[in-house]
């Protein structure tokens, strides 16, 4: 991916019910405005198909006084960014993560919420059938749903019960089912949140919210199984506080991870050995207002972090030699950005 050009960042804004849409020059990292979607509801999670024409987006509308979790589905715009509502549907549950799988041809979404997963089918036309295919109960409080790089397995942590449920997952019929075993255990305490494949496909790296911890795993090949080999921290020297943990990605070459702490307002850089997949903690900086959520270029050549409470985004070069973030850009958005979804279109 050529570090020239335009992409397009999507910001959900949960306070402003909005989604900004951005332009981020990648000669530059400059951001600036192109639209700002009004959303019917309470903005939650962002998910990109495969094909880069559909965008959908977790909602909470209010029905009655009370909260109702739905599904929309916009239509991305191949020359501009900008988007088209299709439809919204009623979700499974009050989604706290959305992803489309690696063929395209499901939504898979986890809910803290409802203390589940579930798998909605996607049609040709980006319309989401109204009834789920598959609705999997899990432990407690289910923060991520992710599928590996064959698309076999998924991972579900769960930070009510300090474990990461462990499935296979059919992309022929969009189910699930255990796999064994079907679980692997943190520390007691640790909230297991997102999880970080590296494009090697043999490692993945877990972000624990309230221990302050990153676990890395190997990937058994045949079974899909995750072994811990590694713990490393998220916290800067001295920390002394409550950890905060939001947000863990991988550049696309691998090289360099990098994790968020939202009590400290920091973004923390691990470099990734490519043979042994080992990390190793190099640096952090300060950032926008508890960083809930950040996103990397698919060129792997900036990071833009969103402050939650700060109301704006910012977007940092990333040095291709060392991993070190160098500010490009700032700008306001709508109250309460939580998501972040980047776009190459050319």
């Amino acid at each position: 991916m050529s570090a020239t050009g335009r992409s397009i960042v999507y910001v959900s804004c949960s306070k402003g019910a909005c989604i900004e849409v951005l332009a981020l020059d990648r000669a530059t990292g400059e951001l600036t405005p192109i639209e700002t979607v009004a959303l019917a509801a309470s903005g939650m999670p962002l998910a990109i198909s495969p094909t880069k024409h559909f965008l959908f987006a977790a909602v909470s509308a209010d029905v009655d006084g009370s909260p109702e979790p739905r599904y929309a589905l916009y239509h991305i715009d191949q020359n501009t960014g900008r988007l088209r509502h299709g439809h919204t549907i009623k979700a499974p549950g009050r989604m706290s993560h959305i992803t489309v799988d690696r063929s395209g041809g499901y939504l898979l979404g986890a809910s803290v919420a409802n203390d589940l997963i579930a798998s909605t089918a996607i049609n040709i036309d980006g319309t989401l059938n109204p009834d789920p295919v598959a609705i999997h109960p899990v432990p407690s409080k289910a923060h991520q749903i992710t599928t590996d790089l064959s698309n076999t397995y998924a991972y579900v942590p769960n930070l009510g019960a300090d474990l990461v449920s462990q499935l296979k997952f059919d992309a022929d019929t969009g189910t699930f089912a255990d796999n064994t075993p079907n679980h692997i255990t943190q520390p007691e305490g640790a909230a297991p949140r997102h999880i970080a494949h590296h494009p090697g496909g043999h490692y993945a790296y877990l972000l624990n919210e309230e221990n302050g911890s990153i676990a890395a795993f190997k990937i058994a090949p045949q079974t899909g199984t995750l072994e811990q080999f590694q713990t490393s921290s998220f916290l800067p020297d001295n920390f002394d506080g409550k950890p905060w943990g939001a947000q863990i990605l991988i550049t696309s070459d691998g090289r360099f991870l990098y994790a968020s702490d939202r009590t400290s307002s920091t973004l923390w850089l691990h470099t990734i050995d490519p043979d042994t997949g080992h990390m190793t903690k190099r640096q952090s900086w300060p950032t926008e207002t508890c960083p809930r959520n950040f996103a990397l270029d698919p060129s792997g050549h900036y990071l833009i972090a969103a402050g939650e409470t700060s109301n704006r985004v910012t977007c940092y070069a990333i040095d291709q030699d060392t991993g070190s973030l160098a500010e490009k850009s700032s700008i306001a958005t709508g109250a309460g950005p939580l998501w972040i979804e980047i776009l190459d279109l050319d």
